[in-house]
């Protein structure tokens, strides 16, 4: 709340590691508070243990959810956006499996949300997808 306060105004929201931290996606522990700013807030001031994203395509509102008053990305957007900068793969092979077992996202909407990724990405979602128990 602290890291994210200061900059509510320039429309952040909690994503990549500290997102999954917060739907409790993985084992991941977060070395940084990670926020994503639309790029036109790109020259906010760097703060200690804070960890600055600046999007072309920042979180749309149906991408957001309410966690703890802070807003968050979803369960998708999280996964895709800590795999595009290079999360550990299996915490990311566990973040997709646990979203998936606790009905927090679907396949469907898993695959949505890498459409528009690098193709690693959209790659290590279909593996992990045809991995998953029906």
């Amino acid at each position: 709340m602290a890291a994210w306060l200061p900059l509510r105004d320039a429309k952040a929201v909690v994503s990549h590691e500290s997102a999954l931290e917060l739907h409790e996606l993985s084992d991941v522990i977060p070395d940084a508070i990670h926020l994503s700013l639309p790029r036109s807030e790109r020259g906010q001031r760097r703060r200690d243990g804070v960890r600055l994203h600046t999007l072309n395509r920042p979180p749309e509102k149906a991408e957001v959810r309410d966690i703890f008053g802070l807003p968050v990305t979803s369960p998708e957007r999280t996964i895709v956006d800590a795999l595009e900068t290079g999360a550990q793969p299996e915490q990311m092979e566990m973040a997709v499996r646990q979203a998936l077992d606790r009905g927090l996202t679907t396949p469907r909407r898993l695959r949505t949300a890498a459409s528009t990724r690098p193709a690693r990405v959209r790659k290590f979602i279909e593996r992990r997808l045809r991995e998953a128990p029906a």
